[in-house]
């Protein structure tokens, strides 16, 4: 039998309630491993009791049972059916599942160039905290408009509603552990990382912090896929531990990494990125001259003023495009493009492509605005 086909029998399976055994979550996991999605079979252990348990809110995968009874009423399931079987049921899926946990741990060894993907098996858009500590090799990752390199000698942490693109490792094997979690109020001023860029913050680490940030990540990963007595306990209080190590790690200027004036600049342009504002303006808000600010933004965050105003226009326009509805037109209005030909335009040079073909490529919600 294909191993598409067992697959989908496991699915199918699955919809209609039944719990499936150890052997053919390992068999699924195995499957969807190749796609590049970021399980073990451990990790998918935990994100098959999460689907289970939402299985009465999953109505578009729900829908999938009358339309399919008849085909796997058959002794015989084509390799073809099988396949596209599975393509509807990942298109029905909610991608969000993994990320709608208090807390998610997974570990992925990869090898060769491939796509993770970590809300689920779609779209990359984590509305939680995002932590990516590598063990070996090299992963990259896309966020805003910037390209970022994960190395053993960093850790990276991705702010909720920042629209990332991994990809993984462009020529050798790529190990790494990740953790989705909600933020306490309490852990506040430990995630205050420096930032590298627009939902991304990064920690230099030495070899001495990364051994003891991959101990607690490894103890982390253990609990979290074992059921034992006062696991929910545990996993909080090694949740805890990492993010006290990681801040640990913080330069002890920290505060001072980026000027004040110069925070009061991207607080004002973080505000107002889609009204029509000139460089003056943010000059005013931030109490210093126009040459003055253009000099020291420059210095403090490696771009210009309007520079950062246009990526928080254009990541915000990406969100719309896959996250919404609204017709592109609409979307370019809000971010601050009035003229859908200009909006086009910027949007083409900076990501490559349309909006149009954007949203058509990374599978839009709905495609009524292209």
């Amino acid at each position: 039998m294909a191993a598409s086909t067992a697959v989908a029998r496991v699915l199918f399976a699955l919809i209609n309630g039944v719990d499936p055994g150890v052997a053919d979550r390992n068999l699924a996991a195995a499957y969807f491993a190749e796609t590049g999605a970021p399980v073990d079979f451990r990790s998918f252990q935990r994100f098959t009791d999460a689907l289970i348990l939402s299985l009465p809110q999953q109505h578009r995968l729900l829908s999938l049972v009358p339309q399919w009874q008849q085909a796997f009423g058959q002794l015989a399931l084509t390799k073809q059916q099988a396949e596209e079987f599975i393509r509807q049921y990942l298109a029905a899926l909610d991608h969000s599942l993994f990320v709608k946990l208090p807390l998610f741990v997974g570990k992925y060894a990869g090898r060769g160039r491939h796509s993770i993907n970590f809300g689920g098996f779609g779209d990359t858009q984590v509305d939680s905290w995002l932590l990516v500590f590598t063990l070996a090799g090299t992963g990259y990752f896309r966020a805003g408009l910037r390209d970022y390199e994960l190395t053993p000698t960093s850790v990276a942490l991705i702010e909720p509603g920042t629209l990332t693109d991994f990809s993984g490792s462009q020529s050798a094997q790529w190990n790494f552990y990740w953790v989705v979690f909600q933020c306490a109020d309490s852990w506040r001023s430990w995630v205050q990382w420096p930032l590298a860029g627009p939902g991304v913050r990064q920690l230099a680490l030495n070899t001495d912090a990364a051994d003891s940030i991959e101990r607690t990540l490894s103890q982390l990963y253990s609990n979290f896929i074992d059921s034992g007595p006062l696991k929910a306990q545990l996993d909080h209080n090694l949740l805890e531990q990492l993010l006290l190590r990681c801040a640990s790690c913080m330069p002890r200027d920290s505060s001072k990494a980026l000027d004040s004036r110069i925070r009061a600049a991207r607080t004002y342009i973080d505000e107002h990125f889609a009204a029509d504002i000139v460089l003056e303006d943010v000059a005013a808000a931030s109490n210093l001259s126009p040459s003055r600010l253009s000099g020291l933004f420059k210095k403090e965050t490696g771009s210009s003023v309007m520079a950062y105003r246009n990526e928080l226009r254009l990541v915000q326009a990406a969100q719309l495009l896959l996250h919404s509805n609204l017709r592109i037109a609409d979307i370019g209005n809000r971010v601050g493009y009035s003229e859908q030909a200009f909006f086009s335009r910027m949007f083409r040079k900076h990501l490559g492509m349309s909006p149009r073909q954007y949203r058509h490529n990374f599978h839009a919600v709905d495609r009524s605005g292209r």
